[in-house]
């Protein structure tokens, strides 16, 4: 019986392995793309002093875009810009064709003086999927897959005057 019941563990842990994905969602969505009602990028600066420093969150919805750009936690920008569905569908898509996922974790080993990405979305508040990647020493560590850097791309281009948006006012 012993025997019979480790059998069965081992088989449902095998079976387990075969059926779920090498990456997990925050939730189980079958078609997380279709559903997104919010997705967030974060970029973070290398550590430079806070003359330099330039960390930002992007929001988007269906209607708007929202950045918020901070040096070390101290806001420099915080603006909002509408947009339309069209542009939220063409950052949706840019998700799917830069295959964009959450994959298994790679750790860095003491790499420091790197940027990171991240990029998280939801279906109203269920978060569908939460990853992140860090950039150092020409490698990238974390847990996300795909070119987020097309994606950010596509991101940034909906903002009027990004750059201007990174510049503070000394």
């Amino acid at each position: 019986m012993v025997k019979f019941i480790k059998n069965f563990i081992l088989i449902i842990i095998i079976t387990s392995m075969i059926i779920i994905p090498p990456y997990e969602l925050c939730s189980k969505s079958k078609n997380p793309i279709h559903s997104l009602t919010k997705i967030i990028y974060y970029y973070y600066d290398s550590s430079v002093p806070p003359k330099y420093h330039r960390s930002y969150t992007i929001t988007i919805t269906s209607d708007s875009i929202r950045i918020i750009v901070d040096s070390y936690g101290d806001v420099i920008n915080d603006k909002e810009f509408e947009i339309d569905s069209n542009q939220f569908e063409l950052i949706k898509k840019s998700l799917v064709l830069n295959r964009i996922k959450k994959g298994k974790k790679i750790e860095s080993k003491g790499c420091t003086g790197g940027t990171s990405d991240k990029i998280e979305y939801y279906d109203n508040d269920k978060c569908l999927l939460s990853a992140s990647a860090y950039h150092c020493g020409n490698k990238d560590y974390g847990d996300l897959r795909g070119d987020i850097k097309n994606v950010a791309q596509d991101i940034r281009n909906l903002i009027p005057n990004f750059s201007e948006l990174l510049k503070r006012d000394d």
